[in-house]
C-alpha cells in the first residue's frame, strides 16, 4: 500500500461527531437558571430557544465574543447582565459533552484505522477551544485541534487552512481535508491548496456556484480508499 496524502484533516461538527446542539441546550439552561433568580424573565422556552438559534447562528457567522453573545441573548429574553455569565456557559457546555456528544457513524472505524497508518491527522474547527477539543476527545479523536478562538481565525479564511498545513507540517497539496460545509469547509480548503473532500449528509445539494469538491462521500467508511491506494 501507498499513501495517496500525507496528512488528513478534519471538520469536527458533523463530519466526525453530533453535539446534539449542545450550545443551544446550555443557552437555555442559562435562561431557566437567571429566571429562577430575583428577576423572572415571562419567556417560554420555545422563545428562548428561537432567540438561542439566531444568536448562535450569528456567533458562527460572524465570530463575535462569547460576552457580546450572551449579553445579547439575555436581552432580547428580556433580561441583563449576559456578560457576567461566560465562565458559567462554558463550563455548562463542557458539563454536558459526555451526555451529548456523539461519533458520527463509522467514525471509530475510521478513528481505528488513522491509529494503524502514517498519515498525520488534525482538525480544524470554528468554535471555542475548550469545548472543541473535549468534544474530539469524548470520541477518541486524540490529535491536534486548532480552533477559531485559539488562532484568531476562522473557516473559510485562508490563513485558517495555512495554519493548519503548518502545525501538519505538510504542504498544503499533501494534505486531505474533510468536511460537511461547502462554503467554509470545502471552499475554504480549496482556496488554500488542499484537496476537499465533501461529506454529503444528504439534506441538500452541493451549491452550482462553487468549486466541486476533490470527491464527495457520504459515509465516512468510504473515506480511506481516497486516502490509501493499494498496490499488488
Amino acid at each position: 500500500m501507498k499513501l495517496r496524502f500525507e496528512g488528513v484533516a478534519f471538520d469536527l461538527d458533523h463530519t466526525l461527531l453530533v453535539d446534539n446542539r449542545l450550545e443551544r441546550v446550555a443557552l437555555i439552561d442559562l435562561i431557566v437558571r437567571i429566571d429562577a433568580g430575583v428577576a423572572p424573565l415571562h419567556v417560554s422556552l420555545e422563545r428562548a430557544g428561537t432567540i438561542a438559534d439566531e444568536e448562535l447562528a450569528r456567533y458562527r457567522s460572524e465570530g463575535v465574543d462569547l460576552e457580546t453573545v450572551l449579553r445579547r441573548y439575555v436581552e432580547r429574553c428580556g433580561g441583563e447582565g449576559g456578560e457576567g455569565w461566560a465562565p458559567w456557559f462554558r463550563q455548562r457546555c463542557l458539563d454536558l459533552v459526555p451526555r451529548l456528544v456523539v461519533p458520527m457513524p463509522a467514525a471509530r472505524r475510521l478513528l481505528s484505522a488513522l491509529a494503524q497508518s502514517d498519515l498525520r491527522v488534525a482538525a480544524l474547527s470554528n468554535g471555542a477551544a475548550g469545548l472543541q477539543e473535549r468534544k474530539a476527545a469524548q470520541i477518541g479523536f486524540f490529535y491536534p485541534v486548532l480552533a477559531s478562538e485559539r488562532i484568531g481565525l476562522r473557516k473559510p479564511e485562508r490563513g485558517a487552512f495555512d495554519l493548519l498545513a503548518a502545525r501538519m507540517g505538510l504542504q498544503a497539496e499533501r494534505i486531505l481535508y474533510v468536511g460537511d460545509d461547502p462554503y467554509t469547509d470545502i471552499a475554504g480548503a480549496l482556496g488554500a491548496g488542499f484537496a476537499a473532500l465533501w461529506l454529503d449528509g444528504g439534506s441538500k445539494p452541493y451549491p452550482a456556484d462553487l468549486a466541486a469538491p476533490t470527491a464527495t462521500i457520504r459515509s465516512l467508511d468510504e473515506l480511506l480508499p481516497l486516502l490509501i491506494e493499494r498496490t499488488v
